[in-house]
């Protein structure tokens, strides 16, 4: 009698530890099904999260603005200047009228700190020329650089400028914009010794 009553015992825990068990749903999928929010002091993933299925939901994780600095749901609803994980932002810019093409050291006020800003794409509203050699061409240099905790911005095409006659150039520079708690910038300087090819002295990333 001690033994079948030992085997059902033993049955019915198999049963349990197989079971699926939900949280405000009456259909789990998995071993537990949450139908709601959770809240938790820690979850570790022992397992590779699986993908979703077509007609699953989801939502993208990230901090929340300072101060609270909260993992979070990431919603547009924010105030305008909260960043996203990724931000897209456009700079127009106009030149100095004496100039006509040049932006020196325009300061983004972005925190370099806490952001990486790439140059995604640009444009300028008017032609340029050279008073030298007619076969030159005007090659434009937009760079995004890091000085005394923002980003500035520089453009100009070096050696060049609209004519006099034409209206004063109007920059448009288009950022990517990254919290660097999800990018990393990795900085090399490679010399070739007067050679025209070479190779990194190790991989960046691998």
């Amino acid at each position: 009698m001690k033994k079948i009553i030992s085997m059902i015992t033993l049955l019915s825990a198999s049963v349990i530890m197989n079971a699926q068990v939900g949280i405000n749903t009456t259909t789990p999928e998995k071993e537990l099904t949450v139908n709601g929010t959770m809240k938790t002091s820690g979850i570790v993933f022992k397992q590779p999260m699986e993908k979703l299925e077509a007609d699953e939901n989801y939502t993208f994780i990230i901090k929340s603005p300072a101060p609270e600095n909260k993992i979070t749901a990431y919603n547009d609803s924010f105030v305008p200047n909260s960043p996203a994980p990724i931000n897209l932002i456009q700079f127009k810019i106009n030149c100095d009228p004496a100039d006509k093409d040049w932006v020196n050291q325009f300061d983004t006020k972005i925190n370099s700190n806490k952001f990486l800003v790439v140059i995604s794409s640009f444009g300028f509203t008017q032609p340029t020329r050279t008073f030298s050699a007619d076969w030159l061409t005007p090659v434009p240099q937009i760079f995004a650089y890091s000085s005394g905790g923002t980003w500035k911005l520089k453009a100009d095409y070096h050696g060049f400028a609209p004519d006099l006659s034409l209206p004063t150039g109007i920059w448009t520079l288009n950022l990517l914009v990254f919290d660097r708690s999800y990018a990393k910038d990795f900085n090399t300087t490679q010399n070739l010794n007067s050679l025209g090819t070479g190779a990194a002295s190790a991989p960046l990333i691998q």
